[in-house]
């Protein structure tokens, strides 16, 4: 039986465990999938209990920055951004991915994104996947808006050795004309970050939040605007998948429409 995992801090609600659990029912493989509960202080303890405890795990708030400097070894693409979010676990050696790059990447390339002027809210591990996937897609101009002014410099620095030519906004200042607003925050309405999305002259929202049941205040008001969209859950499948195929190999897997459908199903 192998087991996986999902750590984060105060990871009050997640979807992964139905997403990876239908996998391996569909796979006919003899595995689960769990959340766990991690605070910061035990971090580094639960790092070496995974060794001999679990196949592999994923990790989300607050962690996917610390687990790259903790763990054994990072692939290129999660040593580029140093965050991390999925881990496999090999004879006890602890190696570190990103698979949300993966998924930003793919739902923008199938909404027809072409690198164009880009907003990015955040400025933590999953904005640091976003980063990533932009640069691989070919964008070249970003702005960053997060609360942390410092923290939003740092990101800024990290997507310019990658070949993006980023800036930094305050709240409620001068957005531009954002082709793309990726929100990479847990925050989820036009207040939080003092937008306007009627004027700003979006194309598509991407928000990697997501609620339990229904929209997130930004998907909402972007779908109300005739803003193509995509959101959070989207993304969790699609990482979801990504991290699969690390700890199970190719496999065929189901379409990502048949996991958010199953999903809608449970929820109802």
């Amino acid at each position: 039986m192998h087991v996986f995992g999902l750590i984060g801090y105060p990871l009050d609600y997640t979807l992964s465990p139905q997403i990876h659990n239908y996998v391996f029912r569909k796979l006919g493989i003899e595995a689960t999938y769990i959340p766990l509960r991690v605070t910061s202080k035990r971090l580094p303890h639960f790092i070496e209990f995974s060794r001999d405890a679990l196949s592999g795990f994923n990790v989300t708030i607050p962690h996917k920055v610390t687990v790259a400097k903790l763990i054994d070894e990072l692939n290129d693409d999660a040593d580029a951004v140093k965050s991390v979010n999925t881990v496999v676990i090999s004879n006890q050696r602890l190696i570190g991915y990103n698979t949300d790059y993966v998924a930003v990447k793919e739902s923008l390339i199938e909404r027809g994104y072409r690198g164009e002027e880009t907003l990015l809210i955040g400025a933590g591990g999953a904005a640091r996947a976003v980063v990533l996937a932009l640069s691989k897609i070919g964008c070249r101009t970003i702005r960053v808006l997060n609360r942390s002014r410092e923290r939003a410099l740092e990101l800024c620095g990290l997507a310019n050795g990658l070949g993006l030519d980023c800036s930094v906004v305050d709240i409620g200042g001068d957005y531009g004309k954002p082709h793309v607003i990726i929100n990479a925050t847990p925050l989820s309405s036009e207040e939080d970050w003092l937008l306007n999305l009627s004027k700003l002259g979006v194309a598509i929202l991407l928000d990697m939040a997501y609620k339990p049941k229904g929209e997130t205040d930004l998907i909402k008001r972007a779908r109300e605007l005739g803003i193509r969209t995509i959101d959070g859950v989207e993304i969790l499948v699609r990482q979801a998948l990504a991290a699969d195929k690390l700890w199970l190999g190719d496999f065929n897997e189901p379409s990502v429409n048949e996991v958010i459908k199953h999903i809608n199903g449970d929820n109802t």
